[in-house]
């Protein structure tokens, strides 16, 4: 059986140079709000079956625009963030949607690192806010990826 995973690195957020409050606490900026409200036009025709996030406050703001277009709830799960990050777990319990197309936002850092490790990326990726990675998943396994940049994704209708 297949799948489709979307592992969306989370929209541009506060500057950790100038915040002052918990990282995990980081909020979108303006321009992250835009990127979100795009990722949100070009992935809510696929039809997730499944929309999870990092509970990192940059994560779940990037998921929840998303989240209202399809009229569904966001599923915070630590295994996307940094406190219990298991993307490995995380992506075999996405693949039990065969068929099923599924979304998962997560951190700039984490999600290369996995490709990297199941060897779906010859090196680390330019992988910028508010841009993901197209992941097709056989019988329970990563199997191919696509990186699909930000300024490639639908452009918001006039």
């Amino acid at each position: 059986m297949a799948a489709t995973l979307f592992l969306v690195r989370h929209a541009k957020a506060a500057d950790r140079g100038h915040w002052t409050g918990a990282d995990r606490a980081r909020p979108l900026t303006g321009r992250g709000r835009a990127q979100a409200e795009r990722l949100a036009r070009a992935l809510a025709p696929e039809r997730p079956a499944l929309l999870s996030a990092s509970p990192w406050l940059r994560c779940v703001e990037t998921a929840a625009p998303l989240a209202a277009a399809l009229g569904v709830d966001l599923r915070l799960d630590d295994r996307l963030g940094y406190d219990q990050a298991d993307m490995d777990g995380w992506i075999r319990e996405a693949a039990a949607h065969p068929g099923s197309v599924v979304v998962g936002v997560g951190h700039g850092d984490l999600i290369p690192m996995y490709l990297l490790r199941a060897r779906l990326l010859d090196g680390p990726p330019a992988f910028r806010t508010g841009s993901l990675f197209r992941v097709r998943v056989q019988d329970g396994r990563p199997v191919a990826v696509a990186y699909v940049d930000r300024d490639d994704l639908p452009e918001p209708a006039a």
